[in-house]
């Protein structure tokens, strides 16, 4: 019985040891998706690139050789000459090719960052395998004909265990997803306050007649909002690379058409909103419409999240209450166990 109950032991640390690795492997599979992720938003930031093209550093106070008083002034008057859709390029190009460098740049240390964390789970292959090897050779010392109730009880309890690591690790992207998504209300809560500031105080006529497009979009009131949108718009990023780790088969809500308002890009359409307002001197009225709705959009982000992340908590301790309890019940089977003749 002595020996019996060694092999037993034995056993069981080869499963928690095999359950480790598991838990390990399940986190090597988000991490791979979540370099895959990395990697196509950085191909496809590089792309968007070659659309705003570099901007004359002296052309900071004109757009495409025009005075802003001048192109303000063909806006209210509705000149027919003016051609909005170059000024508007222009401008967007000053506004978004030193952003998506600056991304480009934190994407590369991440993508990096990932990868070599990555290649740290290459290990646990190797380890699952003679686990498993090591597992095989034990439970052929016992005298077993197939229809003993603890390999069916085992089998369960690999499915219930798998479940169990993919639930854990769901509820994990859930928590930072939402930890993300969060900060990204806080940004677009602060960048509404700007808005309503500069509403009152930002001096539109002042900076048509005097100012450079840096004034503008760095060192103001609409800089802030700029910079809110931003930071906002990243962690709206880093939630959806959360999101896009999930087993999805589990999950109703991760349609790309359901999710796409929610993610959608912000700087580029604050640029054409603020060119509208600056230059239409509509006193930052769809800037204001933008944030607002994406702020709405956020929070109901936020909620739904919060659904499901409840969900998935609700169902991971009920996988957690059945694996225990059939961990027990293949060690209390296992004692019934006779060792094979030698």
């Amino acid at each position: 019985m002595r020996k019996d109950l060694s092999l037993i032991r034995r056993l069981e640390k080869i499963e928690k040891e095999l359950g480790y690795c598991q838990i390990k492997l399940e986190k090597e599979q988000r991490l791979a998706t979540r370099v895959l992720f990395l990697r196509h938003h950085r191909d496809q930031l590089l792309l968007a690139l070659d659309g705003y093209p570099d901007q004359d550093a002296g052309s900071g106070d004109n757009l495409c050789g025009l005075e802003f008083e001048e192109i303000a002034r063909g806006i209210v008057e509705e000149d027919p000459h003016l051609d909005l859709k170059p000024l508007c390029d222009s401008f967007l190009s000053f506004g978004m090719r030193p952003d998506i460098l600056a991304e480009l740049e934190d994407l590369e240390l991440n993508i990096n960052d990932t990868a070599e964390k990555l290649a740290t789970f290459r290990v646990f292959h190797d380890k699952v395998q003679g686990l498993q090897s090591e597992r095989t050779t034990a439970l052929s010392s016992f005298d077993l004909s197939g229809d003993e109730p603890v390999l069916a009880i085992s089998d369960n309890f690999e499915v219930t265990e798998t479940k169990w690591n993919v639930l854990t690790e769901d509820l994990t992207n859930f928590d930072d997803a939402l930890f993300c998504v969060t900060r990204a209300i806080d940004y677009l809560a602060s960048a509404r306050a700007f808005v309503l500031t500069a509403r009152s105080h930002f001096p539109i006529q002042d900076w048509l007649k005097n100012g450079y497009l840096v004034d503008l979009l760095k060192h103001s009131t609409v800089g802030r909002i700029r910079e809110m949108m931003k930071f906002a718009e990243r962690n709206l990023k880093s939630a959806l690379g959360e999101l896009i780790c999930l087993n999805e088969e589990d999950y109703d809500f991760l349609k790309p058409q359901d999710f796409a308002p929610y993610f959608a890009p912000l700087l580029k359409p604050l640029y054409l909103r603020l060119f509208d307002d600056v230059f239409g001197q509509k006193k930052f009225h769809n800037v204001l419409q933008l944030v607002e709705e994406r702020l709405d959009y956020t929070e109901k982000l936020q909620r739904r999240l919060q659904v499901s992340r409840q969900e998935v908590f609700e169902s991971q301790l009920q996988h957690e209450r059945d694996r225990e309890r059939l961990f027990h019940l293949i060690g209390d089977e296992r004692r019934k166990l006779r060792l094979a003749p030698s």
